[in-house]
Parts: C-alpha cells; sequence; structure tokens
C-alpha cells in the first residue's frame, strides 16, 4: 500500500487519496459503500464516520 493510500476498516479495500485531502474530510469506500471519515493525515488515519441523525426541528 502507498503513502497516499486509505485501508478501509470494514472491507479491506484500498483507496487513493488526492494531494489535497484534508482533515474532516468525508470519503466513501468504492467496494462496500462505507462512509469514512480522514482523522489524521500524518500518520494517514480514517475512521468511521459519524451517522447524521434528524433533529425534526427539536
Amino acid at each position: 500500500m502507498n503513502a497516499n493510500q486509505i485501508e478501509c476498516p470494514d472491507c479491506g479495500g484500498h483507496k487513493a487519496l488526492a494531494p489535497q485531502t484534508e482533515v474532516g474530510q468525508l470519503l466513501s469506500c468504492a467496494d462496500c459503500g462505507a462512509r469514512l471519515e480522514v482523522l489524521s493525515l500524518i500518520p494517514m488515519q480514517i475512521g468511521h464516520a459519524p451517522q447524521i441523525e434528524e433533529d425534526f426541528g427539536e
């Protein structure tokens, strides 16, 4: 795996990251569709993106 690639924590698929990738950016795994978030650039670290919850105007 190259330095600019991440591995999906769900399926193990690899995805190359663009040079302009930023912390907090949301990504999708092309293999399994998992929603991922960039947690750190050095070292490269990703995790599951937070779930979007409806507040129904509350």
